[in-house]
């Protein structure tokens, strides 16, 4: 979908999916060791976020820049590559996969589906084990009122409530780039897969599978956030060996809790999302090969996880025979 104006209001959080490897349930820990339980502060001011990735076919090249979610709020991203970078470009295209405008009808469609049949509460659809540790983890972050609602709704009332508990905002980089774009006046190409009817996710999201996004939400936040805010801080400052193992544990989008079980249950099955994610990766790869075809010069912002994923968008780059150089 190219240039497509589709901005506004979204249902960001709940949905950004994909298919990819996770790792196994139960309590998240630190990767590598990482200290779990001690207090983390998250970075604020000006910050230069990660570096890009290069690439090229001859004198025709791609710069590409790896975003996560969540972001911290007090922070900024000011990238001077970035943006000097830009200002010799032709076009940048950002990946929005799994946005879409909310109107009224959807809001109100959307409020209705989070509400369990009448007579049943969460305590009859999730396991006890699970119903205690929502319960524990909603007295961290401040969530409450969710007796009555489906697995998928209590999962984005946690995820909200942790988000203003840690200071933390959605996506950033992409709108942040986006207002740039549109103040060095280069061509902006809105990236989108096809979605499905909004009736059709809502069906989905209702199943009783969606119980696993909101375990694996649990695992990722159950430390109280410490993770998610050593994955906002990797980012803000760049530190990408750190980001290749924070992703898969900490991300809040479809590259995190929200991948491998929950994009199953949230897509409708493991074959819907596997198919999904084929469609949505094949799309990317030939808008960005007509870019790379016609541009001497193009920016990207795509999630990091198809940086680092061996089937994700740089890993297709590289199969059909582009150079790909890491930043240093």
């Amino acid at each position: 979908m190219r240039g497509s104006g589709f901005l506004g209001l979204a249902l960001s959080l709940i949905a950004t999916l994909a298919f990819a490897e996770e790792p196994a349930t139960g309590t998240a820990t630190a990767p590598d060791g990482e200290p779990s339980r001690m207090e983390v502060i998250v970075v604020t001011g000006m910050q230069p976020g990660p570096g890009l990735w290069k690439v090229s076919k001859g004198n025709h090249v791609m710069w590409i820049l790896g975003e996560i979610s969540p972001y911290p709020r007090k922070t900024q991203w000011n990238s001077e590559k970035f943006d000097r970078l830009l200002r010799n470009s032709q076009e940048l295209i950002i990946d929005f996969s799994g946005y879409w405008t909310l109107g009224p009808s959807d809001s109100a469609a959307y409020a209705r589906a989070e509400k369990l049949p009448e007579g049943s509460t969460l305590k009859d659809v999730i396991t006890p084990e699970l119903h205690a540790r929502a319960e524990a983890t909603a007295k961290i972050f401040g969530a409450s009122g969710f007796e009555k609602l489906h697995p998928f709704s209590v999962t984005n009332r946690l995820v909200t409530g942790a988000m203003r508990t840690l200071d933390l905002t959605g996506f950033s980089a992409r709108f942040a780039a986006d207002a740039l774009g549109k103040k060095r006046r280069v061509k902006i190409t809105y990236f989108a897969a096809p979605e499905p009817p909004f009736k059709v996710r809502l069906q989905n999201w209702q199943h009783a599978s969606n119980a696993d996004c909101l375990e694996r939400l649990i695992d990722a936040i159950g430390d109280g956030g410490n993770g998610v805010k050593r994955l906002a801080n990797a980012w803000s400052i760049g530190d990408i060996d750190a980001l290749r193992r924070l992703v898969p544990a900490f991300s809040f989008s479809r590259d995190g809790f929200r991948a491998d079980e929950c994009a199953a249950a949230m897509r409708g099955g493991e074959q819907q999302s596997l198919e999904y994610n084929k469609r949505r990766r094949q799309a990317w790869l030939a808008e960005a090969e007509r870019a790379l075809q016609y541009n001497r010069s193009t920016m990207a912002v795509v999630l990091m996880s198809e940086i680092f994923a061996p089937d994700g968008y740089l890993a297709g780059l590289r199969a059909k025979g582009y150079e790909v150089v890491e930043p240093q």
